[in-house]
């Protein structure tokens, strides 16, 4: 398949660094267990809707979430924007499904004093993008901290080639609650850090939104979705994309120990910060922003147990 369109939004406000308080326990128990998991000594967040004048301890905790969903709409209008007049008139008369991507499912119980109506827009779907692009097919939400964009892509990609839809549109955001967080960070046993007690540098954590609409038209970047690594698998598997002569460049998207870097090899997370299930897709702002051509980039996510997910972009 290809990546018709492809847009990007993140906050403008500034880092803040995240300190633990007396008043939520289990968050700041949380985050000390973080840190060992990640071999690291601070947490930075970039949330959108901070406010400057709140208490600097508080300010991460309870931002506000309009911006946020205000955000989404304007990520989604830009990737509209981005294709030429006749692929916007022919997306809209054609067979095209549209699915929601985010880490947390239900998360807006952890926004401050939100409404009814946006806490819909948060814990299922944004009625608001589904009328844009004018869909009138399958619509759906797809939920999984790290894995959700990817576990999307591959629907997409099998409702693509087998002709169901023309089109496939998926919106998404991560929002950086730092108690999901640090709790995501937690069941993940894999970084050397824990082992040696080696620590350095901060974690940082940026929400970010996103929209990619893909079909079967050819334009600049092509996908390719793989099948998951099983753990017994991976190690091997690894290897064989590191040497292999048709992989140009190795992108790692978190979860687990990154292999020494080297001409080959990149990491999303050091190079962007963690943006949850959408770190994957920083791959495609790597291609931009290096303006890479003719070569391919493995994007790579590997889960707790060991195994890997993983696709494949030809630019």
């Amino acid at each position: 398949m290809y990546l018709a369109s492809c847009a990007f939004e993140e906050p403008e406000e500034p880092l803040v660094l995240y300190y633990p308080s007396w008043l939520n326990v289990w968050e700041s128990h949380s985050y000390n267990n973080a840190l060992k998991s990640t071999g690291k000594t601070g947490w930075g967040f970039k949330r959108f809707g901070t406010l400057q004048e709140s208490y600097i301890r508080e300010t991460i905790r309870k931002p506000d979430y309009i911006p946020y969903i205000e955000a989404m709409e304007k990520t989604a209008d830009s990737a509209l924007h981005q294709l030429s007049t006749k692929e916007r008139m022919r997306l809209f008369k054609s067979r095209t499904a549209f699915i929601y991507v985010d880490s947390w499912g239900e998360s807006g119980v952890f926004e401050n004093n939100i409404s009814a109506l946006h806490a819909s827009v948060i814990n299922t779907l944004p009625k608001s993008l589904v009328k844009k692009f004018s869909v009138t097919d399958v619509t759906c939400k797809v939920r999984g901290e790290k894995y959700a964009l990817i576990q999307a892509m591959r629907l997409a990609q099998d409702y693509l080639n087998w002709n169901v839809f023309d089109f496939v549109i998926i919106c998404g955001g991560y929002r950086a609650i730092p108690l999901l967080t640090f709790t995501a960070e937690n069941i993940n046993p894999r970084r050397k850090g824990k082992k040696s007690g080696e620590t350095s540098g901060i974690n940082v954590s940026i929400e970010r939104v996103g929209c990619f609409i893909f079909s079967q038209r050819e334009s600049r970047l092509k996908i390719q979705c793989g099948a998951y690594v099983a753990p017994d698998s991976a190690d091997r598997w690894l290897s064989a994309s590191l040497h292999g002569a048709d992989i140009d460049l190795l992108a790692y998207a978190g979860g687990r120990d990154i292999p020494e870097l080297s001409g080959k090899t990149i990491d999303l997370v050091s190079i962007y910060g963690s943006s949850g299930c959408l770190t994957p897709a920083l791959s495609w702002q790597y291609i931009t922003h290096r303006e890479l051509r003719g070569g391919c980039i493995r994007t790579i996510l590997a889960d707790n147990p060991g195994g890997c997910s993983y696709f494949d972009t030809w630019y």
